[in-house]
Formats: structure tokens, C-alpha cells, sequence
């Protein structure tokens, strides 16, 4: 053998080394745990991003699009069936899973974690399964991302209520003012730990910004700002009333007497609507925006004994928006507040 081939030959083992070296490198980069960027989301020792509290879904079934949360199921089918045979997939059959008690599904096998959550499927609880699985029962083996729209999650649940022998009863007034009340402390309870990032906020944010942004909406008055609140963004808060109340010239009476007319009628005068002896007594008194806004900012305090469940909207944009629709659903819309 010629020198010269004994040369391409000592080549030849010294690059297909240097190749395996090379390749063992890069896979032992991407493979290998990378503590500090898994463990804290980037830089070493950044804090955990907090869950964001869950925005509620409830009181948006009754009037929500089936349709398009038939739309929104087709995202599922790869993984869930829907028929009445309950046949199961890679996830369980959900034919009448409302209601189910999690984790029992014939003939499936479920993760431990599922099995442990244990607890009947409410509308609530599918609600924060399906908008992030692995948060709401860590070890699922459920891999889908979630679906973060509150308005997604309102149209799938109706949409799945419909595929049961039986459809399970739409939200009670109770349980849609329980989920809002239970998003409402989750947000003062982040609220209550934002103040530890505020000074770094402050100090970069020119001085007139800092006096704007600090300027608390619980001082403003919601009457004045009606004349030049938005109606359609009214409208979609009014979404939150039509599981208990109509709005339209239907003047259906619901769970609560309709709306349609509301601005200018007397309190407790709607035929046919059972209401309590606390709005009873106040039939003499007209709605006006001043009444109307006490009152759906905290129904119970401004008339104890009324059957309103509802929380009441805090924000005081909301109650101008919502009045500035309201006051259009009427055959002689009461003039604006000055």
C-alpha cells in the first residue's frame, strides 16, 4: 500500500471522528435539561409567570352561537368523538360529558391525575379544563393548548350541552354570579401583588402619565360619561344580563323581568314578573341613570332583599357603556344626561 493511500485512509477515520464528536456535541446541547432556562422561563432567577385568572363563561351559554361551537368542536374530533356511542379515540368519547364525573369513561384509560380530579364535569369546570388542561389538572395527558377566548368557550358549551340524551339545565343565576364573583377576587388578589413592579413602571413614565394612570375609576361617575359612552361596546356587556333577562320587543320575562323599556319605567311594574317585596315597595320610583347605576353596581346593597343574584360591574366605563345601549332599547329613548 502506497503512502498515499495510507494518508487517505488516516483522513478519512480522523474526519468521521471529528464528525461523531461534532454530533455527539449538538445532541447533547439540544437534549440535555437546561435548568436555568427551564426552571425559570429565560434568565436564571426570573420569577414564574402567574396563571391568569379565568374569565367567565356562564352567563354567556344561554346566547350563545351553537353553530360556531360546532365549528370550534371540529378542533377536537382528531383526538374525541361525539356521538351517542361514545366511542373513544385518543380522549374519551364526550357524548353527555356534562355532568360526567371526570376520569370514568368506559373503556378508557385515564391518566392518574384525571382520575383523581374525580369531580362531575360542570360548565364551570370544563370551562378551565379547556382553557389551559395542564393547569387546571396537572398530569393530564390532554396536549391541547387551550382555548383562551371566554366567547370560544361559551359557544363550544352550548354546542356540547346539545349532545346528550339529556341536555344538562343552562347555568343558574347563582352559579353565573358565583363564577364572576370568584374571577373578581382572583383579580384583586393579583391586583394586591402588581404594586412590587410598580416603581420601576413609575420612575421610567413621564409625570403627567403617572398622575393619569393613578387617578382610581371608583371616583368617577358613570352618569357622566354615558353621553359619550360607546353602545356597541354596551351591547357586549350586556352580554353578561341575557342568561337572566330579554332586551328586545319580545319583553320576554327570564329568570328576571325583560329590559326593554327600562330607562323611565317605574321600579316593579312589568306584568307577569313575580318580584320581590323589596323592589315591590319602590314601584312609585321611576329608573333613572342615577338609580340604574347604584343599582348594577351592587344590586344587594342598593336594594336589600332583591333577588338579584348578580355581583355588579365595578368598572365605570361598563355600567356608561351598558346604559348608553340600554337606553336605545326602548320605543322612546329617555333623553341623554347632560
Amino acid at each position: 500500500m502506497s503512502s498515499l493511500e495510507g494518508n487517505k485512509i488516516a483522513a478519512a477515520i480522523l474526519v468521521g471522528g471529528m464528525i461523531t464528536l461534532s454530533v455527539g456535541i449538538i445532541t447533547d446541547f439540544i437534549y440535555r435539561p437546561h435548568h436555568a432556562v427551564a426552571a425559570h422561563g429565560g434568565s436564571e432567577g426570573a420569577a414564574p409567570k402567574k396563571k391568569a385568572p379565568v374569565e367567565p363563561v356562564l352567563g354567556l351559554i344561554a346566547t350563545a352561537d351553537v353553530a360556531k361551537g360546532e365549528g370550534i368542536a371540529k378542533k377536537c374530533t382528531t383526538c374525541h368523538s361525539f356521538d351517542a356511542a361514545g366511542t373513544n379515540k385518543v380522549g374519551p368519547g364526550l357524548y353527555g360529558v356534562v355532568g360526567r364525573q371526570a376520569g370514568t369513561h368506559e373503556g378508557f384509560a385515564y391518566s392518574d391525575a384525571m382520575k383523581a380530579h374525580g369531580k362531575p364535569w360542570s360548565y364551570a369546570d370544563i370551562s378551565h379544563f379547556i382553557t389551559h388542561p395542564k393547569d387546571f389538572v396537572p398530569g393530564t395527558k390532554m396536549a391541547f393548548p387551550g382555548l383562551p377566548a371566554a366567547q370560544d368557550r361559551a359557544d363550544l358549551l352550548a354546542w356540547l350541552r346539545n349532545q346528550a340524551a339529556s341536555p344538562a339545565p343552562l347555568p343558574t343565576p347563582e352559579e353565573i354570579a358565583a363564577e364572576e364573583a370568584a374571577f373578581k377576587a382572583e383579580q384583586e388578589a393579583a391586583a394586591a401583588e402588581a404594586p412590587a413592579e410598580a416603581p420601576a413602571a413609575e420612575a421610567a413614565a413621564p409625570a403627567g402619565e403617572q398622575t393619569a394612570a393613578a387617578a382610581p375609576a371608583a371616583d368617577v361617575n358613570a352618569v357622566t360619561l354615558i353621553a359619550a359612552a360607546d353602545p356597541a361596546k354596551g351591547e357586549k356587556v350586556a352580554a353578561k344580563c341575557k342568561a337572566c333577562h330579554d332586551m328586545t320587543q319580545a319583553e320576554k320575562n327570564k329568570v328576571g323581568p325583560h329590559l326593554w323599556g327600562v330607562l323611565g319605567r317605574n321600579h316593579a311594574t312589568v306584568a307577569d314578573f313575580a318580584y320581590s317585596d323589596a323592589m315591590k315597595a319602590l314601584s312609585g320610583k321611576q329608573w333613572t341613570f342615577e338609580d340604574l347605576d347604584a343599582f348594577i353596581t351592587n344590586p344587594k346593597e342598593h336594594i336589600p332583599g332583591t333577588k338579584m343574584s348578580f355581583p355588579g360591574l365595578k368598572k365605570p366605563e361598563e355600567r356608561a357603556a351598558l346604559m348608553r345601549w340600554l337606553r336605545d332599547q326602548s320605543p322612546s329613548p329617555v333623553p341623554l344626561p347632560q
